[in-house]
């Protein structure tokens, strides 16, 4: 083999090697964004039954319309809409009496990112019982203000529940596509019992209290 020849043959082997290269590269990454967009679905969805025992337990159902009175990283739906990316539970899920607080917040690792998570405290928080901090369910989140619609919406007269079903939507972003996953469901309060005293759950505490 004379030198020009062994000098094409390694060029034409660099080349299938930088090919082969890229290609399982993109296999990776492309691997990485469907596992991550599955994790993204999956912690919505676990999020979601969350919400839903709860809700199912629910005591008293509080309009998310409210809640920016309570917290200032809340919004509302506008007057009337029982609409909000906030809502409170009071509710007795596993047993245990606790109002609970579900919010589509900032991302606390990055501020220009959105997150779906919850928080509790027992009714006699200012005497002696504990508030829990803040915890993250589901990264990622989807909302833009006056364009995704709301995430909680409290269902009123207009259905047979009274004011004890609670529409969720909730989205996250496929990376891959740049479009949003969506999850919508309606929750019910089925295992409730009624006469409760709406005023259990105020005063909230405030978003950075901590009462272990």
């Amino acid at each position: 083999m004379t030198l020009t020849e062994l000098l094409v043959s390694m060029i034409v082997f660099s080349i299938a090697i930088g090919m082969v290269y890229s290609a399982v590269i993109l296999t990776m990454q492309w691997s990485r964004e469907t596992q991550q967009a599955a994790d993204a679905v999956t912690e919505l969805r676990q999020g979601l039954a969350q919400i839903d025992r709860q809700v199912r337990s629910g005591n008293v159902l509080f309009s998310p319309e409210d809640e920016d009175a309570w917290l200032t990283t809340c919004q509302d739906g506008g007057v009337g809409s029982n609409a909000g990316t906030c809502m409170r539970i009071f509710t007795q899920s596993n047993g245990d009496q606790k109002c609970v607080q579900w919010q589509i917040g900032p991302d606390p690792a990055d501020a220009t990112k959105r997150v779906l998570q919850t928080r509790s405290w027992e009714t006699n928080w200012q005497t002696g019982g504990s508030v829990s901090a803040w915890n993250v369910v589901a990264r990622d989140i989807n909302f833009v203000m006056g364009t995704t619609p709301m995430p909680f919406t409290l269902e009123g007269a207009s259905t047979p529940y009274k004011e004890r079903m609670l529409r969720v939507h909730l989205e996250v972003m496929d990376e891959r596509q740049n479009l949003p996953v969506e999850i919508d469901s309606s929750l019910t309060g089925r295992n409730t019992s009624y006469g409760y005293d709406s005023g259990q759950c105020e005063p909230v505490p405030g978003a950075t209290v901590v009462v272990p």
